[in-house]
């Protein structure tokens, strides 16, 4: 590659790319396509070796064609010098015997390994034939992040766990993946001591299988659960006691899933999760029976319910998120919601005993924002004590950067905007 200039009338001088200043050598690279890299990339060694390592440090698969994670393998064994290259893998599907032979190749870079699963099915691989490629996996060294993700529910065995030992992990998703059977793994597996982020969508488990995932972390800081049909396969009783175990260090902690049960017996008492700032929940799961139960939610009938609150409530949470607090009206052609009134009586008593109950909290979202009505009285007192309070979609997921959590309210408001759409 070669650039011309024009010096002292008709002479002219031949520059070539390597000539060029480190700076706009790189701006060059950053405008070029993938295919045009790859292109540059054979004009010389000079430039390949330039060009390498933005050109496969994420590398991608493509089912149904050579270019799927078995012709990936292929390609790392063919080209060794591009392993220490690559830093992200996203895989577009799970196949039990290719994953197994791409991680017993010892990728020194490589940092997130996503795995999303695009068929609408698993190609079955016997457990003896499992145990015989876990002999060659190999620990990833820098391997932080993994995700699974399945269009449909994807049964993992005791067999797969090895999959996901990995000794720096700090993030981990399952979705529609079934790890019950994990509960029985071998006990180096599941051993994630650096996890700090925890997200399990729609993916049915065993008490015992999330508990060998949760119980071993010591900076666990970040926990979502959702269920988005039926309620989530670990009951509330067995939940909360695998969640104390994150106590000094959690966060964020969201549950979300529908379809509750209509009488509770139980609630979340959260008072000594030092640590925590975000919560999303429903009332009911909260407050446990009171939150089903119109007639002993009221202030009139349920003096407490400050002290309830009180005793439930993380002592530093700064925003609440709640869940399930309207309810159509019938009928109702307009799709327009109301508040259930055991909820606008938990929230007025939340807002007006602020100072005893929650005396950190500056921010109040409730869902299903869509055509809610009856918050307005809400509303005006939360303005009048300095707490934001507004609705969110039903698809929203706000998060918050992780300096912010701990930054005091001066702070936050100097810096501007902290809410982020994941």
């Amino acid at each position: 590659m070669n650039l011309s200039s024009q010096r002292d009338g008709d002479m002219s001088q031949r520059v070539s790319f390597t000539d060029v200043p480190e700076e706009i050598r790189r701006l060059i690279i950053d405008e070029l396509s993938i295919h045009d890299k790859a292109l540059l990339a054979r004009t010389s060694k000079f430039i390949n070796a330039y060009i390498a390592p933005s050109l496969y440090e994420k590398m991608y698969t493509r089912l149904g064609t050579r270019q799927d994670t078995d012709g990936l393998v292929q390609l790392l064994r063919k080209r060794p010098d591009i392993v220490p290259l690559i830093q992200v893998l996203v895989i577009d599907e799970y196949h039990p015997r290719h994953t197994r032979r791409l991680l017993s190749i010892e990728m020194p870079n490589l940092n997130c390994l996503l795995v999303q699963h695009a068929s609408d099915s698993i190609e079955h691989v016997s457990e003896r034939e499992k145990r015989a490629l876990n002999r060659n996996l190999v620990e990833q060294p820098k391997l932080t992040q993994f995700v699974l993700w399945a269009p449909f529910t994807c049964i993992l065995s005791k067999q797969d766990a090895c999959l996901f030992r990995q000794p720096d992990l700090f993030r981990l998703r399952f979705s529609n993946i079934d790890f019950s059977d994990f509960e029985s793994a071998n006990d180096k597996s599941l051993i994630h001591t650096s996890l700090r982020e925890l997200n399990i969508e729609d993916s049915p488990c065993s008490t015992k299988a999330l508990k060998r995932l949760i119980t071993p972390a010591r900076c666990l800081t970040s926990i979502r659960l959702s269920k988005l049909r039926g309620p989530f396969p670990v009951s509330e009783q067995e939940l909360l006691p695998i969640l104390s175990h994150t106590a000094a260090t959690l966060k964020i902690l969201k549950l979300h899933w529908t379809f509750h049960p209509t009488v509770r017996d139980y609630g979340f008492d959260l008072s000594n999760f030092q640590a925590m700032r975000l919560l999303r929940i429903e009332p009911g799961l909260l407050l446990g029976p009171h939150g089903h139960n119109l007639s002993t939610y009221t202030s009139s009938a349920h003096p407490h319910l400050a002290d309830l609150i009180r005793s439930r409530i993380p002592p530093n949470l700064k925003l609440l998120f709640l869940e399930s607090v309207t309810i159509p009206v019938p009928p109702a052609p307009d799709l327009r919601q109301i508040i259930f009134e055991r909820d606008l009586e938990f929230m007025r008593c939340l807002l007006e005993r602020k100072a005893e109950v929650a005396p950190k909290m500056t921010r109040l979202y409730m869902y299903y924002q869509e055509n809610m009505s009856g918050a307005g009285e809400l509303c005006k007192i939360a303005e009048a004590i300095g707490v934001e309070m507004s609705g969110l979609y039903a698809f929203e997921d706000p998060n918050v950067s992780w300096s912010w959590l701990d930054e005091d309210e001066d702070a936050i408001e100097s810096s501007g905007k902290y809410l982020t759409e994941i």
